[in-house]
């Protein structure tokens, strides 16, 4: 094997590698139960988008000088898609960045249009390239070239990936320090890599890079354990705050929120032990599993909290949703799975225009307790 045959190969190897991790990463994220919210979701997007460009790139490698009619096509092919999924990944990324800080999916729909113009630009110079010599084109021997503007196409890409950064350091204090230190370092690795791509012609690093930026965001941010309790599987605190920020912003609809707090907590604790006391937890993360829809936010606040976020049609539908929490609950009490009952009170809120995410959450909970009071005073 000669020296140029020893580097495709090698070059193939490692894309393989990286399509690997990124295949494991994403069977990873698809098989956990729970719904994905938007930054989640066009992660998910960056890492096909990764692994589209490895297989693009490692095909490239393999068609490149190989002769004949159909590997002339399969190169063409292979060489524009590569050049669109270039561009999109790093707008996918800005896309991202944008939403991570603002949490305010109408305020990313008007992004779209205007922030995706470079990308339909170089989608545009992509399609000439077939005919002509824009920014790649393939020689009589089938061997791929950049084109005349290839440079163009690059510098559209490191601007999504500078305007994300410029963004990402003017709002750094919307997101905490590990938050932006993990979005910092993201950009660092595929950026060495595509330097040296561009200055080093024949050497393919950009994307490799990028799978480890991508492992970087997962492990520190995207990480499901960031968004769960441990011990009901619920989104916790975090991931609350996260979503509630982003639905009052974006939604057009009225947002109730319910407070859930189970009864007599310590007591629970204190007679029957803290093994029974975590069974109580997880039981009632079950019994609102069961009694909301998937659509609907469900969240362990903190200690024996609850907190679920729904839309609603009107102000009167919170009540038949109490009503059914409490029948959850007595229809679990009447299995006797547990020496004690498990009951719980209930307040909601629904949220006004221009009200705080703080005096929302106040609203609800004030409600919890005048309830609990309520059913103290009955009992």
């Amino acid at each position: 094997m000669d020296r140029a045959s020893f580097a495709s190969a090698l070059y193939i190897e490692l894309n393989l590698f990286a399509v690997s991790i990124m295949l494991v990463l994403l069977i990873f994220i698809r098989t956990k139960k729970s719904r994905l919210l938007l930054d989640q979701k066009l992660f998910i997007t960056m890492v096909i988008s990764n692994i589209f460009l490895l297989v693009l790139d490692s095909a490239m490698v393999l068609l490149d000088g190989v002769p004949g009619q159909y590997a002339r096509i399969f190169m063409y092919v292979s060489t524009f898609l590569y050049y669109i999924f270039n561009t999109l990944i790093c707008l996918f990324w800005y896309l991202y960045v944008h939403y991570y800080i603002y949490r305010n999916k109408n305020a990313l729909k008007k992004q779209i249009l205007p922030i995706s113009i470079p990308f339909l630009a170089v989608f545009v110079m992509a399609i000439i390239s077939l005919f002509s010599d824009v920014i790649f084109y393939v020689d009589v021997d089938n061997i791929y070239h950049r084109g005349r503007y290839f440079l163009v196409m690059v510098l559209i890409c490191f601007l999504y990936i500078a305007y994300a950064y410029i963004l990402l350091i003017i709002k750094r204090k919307m997101i905490n320090k590990r938050e932006f230190l993990s979005l910092a370092l993201f950009i660092v690795p595929a950026v060495i890599g595509g330097v040296i791509q561009i200055l080093v012609y024949g050497i393919t690093l950009m994307w490799i890079c990028a799978t480890l930026s991508l492992l970087i965001i997962y492990i520190n941010i995207q990480n499901g354990q960031l968004y769960k309790d441990y011990l009901t599987d619920l989104y916790n605190r975090r991931q609350f705050d996260n979503y509630i920020r982003a639905k009052i912003n974006s939604s057009n609809k009225k947002i109730a929120g319910l407070m859930i707090d189970i009864d007599s907590f310590k007591k629970i604790n204190d007679l029957y032990g803290h093994d029974n006391g975590d069974l109580a937890l997880k039981y009632t993360a079950q019994i609102l599993r069961e009694t909301f829809s998937e659509k609907d936010f469900i969240a362990r606040y903190g200690g024996d909290e609850f907190v679920v976020v729904i839309e609603v049609s009107d102000e009167e539908e919170p009540y038949e949703y109490i009503d059914k929490i409490n029948y959850g609950f007595e229809k679990f009490n009447s299995t006797k799975e547990l020496p004690f009952k498990i009951t719980a009170s209930v307040g909601y809120g629904i949220h006004v225009s221009n009200e705080t995410v703080t005096d929302f959450f106040r609203k609800m909970d004030k409600m919890m307790y005048i309830n609990k009071n309520k059913s103290k005073e009955t009992a």
